[in-house]
């Protein structure tokens, strides 16, 4: 910035003098009678010549700070480009690491949700903890249900890690719903699931594709 400040000082005195150097020796020339001669047009030619080489400097010396400036400006957009740049790939590499920090919290969650699941299905006085899947439901399906509900969960979260694409998560869940019990686990869950899934999130994405695996596998296999 000084540079060119400095530039832009120098032109200025320097157009400034040329200007008033010009005008002065124009108004000398036209002014006094004695100089109205051959000899004052030899000299008037003389000022042409002079004039026009002090255009030529000046100009010269324009295109020469132009020159300065328009790198100038070139380097600092340079500059702006790589500040701007690193930005970028500081905010993706922090997405990156925020994401990976959330999806192993929910890992960890998810893992201790496996984990009640796993004792309250070894200890029947544990499993009355947990809420029933109707009257009729016996002491054995219940635990046969919350052993679905733990593959259910299980292709969720591989889902939900980026372990399952989108075809291959429906097609494991149309090759479970094979099973009769898996069937009729989430035959009496889907409604609650439908209804505690967030709109448009992973999971409820998820279950959507669950839906239609299993709509897919009652209508081949002809089951109700």
């Amino acid at each position: 910035m000084a540079s060119r400040r400095r530039e832009t000082y120098i032109l200025a005195i320097t157009t400034l003098v040329s200007c008033v150097g010009s005008f002065g020796l124009t108004l000398a020339l036209t002014s006094f009678p004695g100089i109205h001669s051959t000899a004052s047009g030899n000299a008037g030619q003389a000022y042409g010549a002079a004039a026009a080489t002090t255009s030529v400097v000046v100009l010269v010396y324009i295109a020469r700070t132009f020159r300065h400036q328009s790198e100038e400006s070139r380097m600092h957009r340079e500059v702006l480009e790589a500040q701007t740049a690193e930005l970028c790939l500081q905010r993706e590499a922090g997405q990156s690491q925020h994401n990976t920090v959330r999806r192993s919290a929910e890992a960890a969650v998810r893992a201790r949700h496996i984990k009640l699941l796993e004792m309250a299905m070894d200890d029947p006085l544990l499993m009355q903890c947990w809420p029933d899947y109707g009257p009729d439901t016996s002491h054995n399906c219940r635990k046969q249900y919350m052993y679905c509900n733990l593959i259910i969960s299980h292709h969720c979260m591989c889902y939900e890690l980026g372990y399952f694409t989108d075809e291959e998560v429906e097609a494991s869940l149309y090759h479970i719903f094979g099973n009769e019990i898996v069937r009729s686990f989430w035959e009496k869950t889907r409604a609650p699931r439908g209804r505690t899934a967030p709109h448009g999130g992973l999971m409820r994405k998820f279950y959507d594709m669950t839906e239609l695996a299993y709509l897919r596998r009652v209508d081949g296999d002809g089951v109700t």
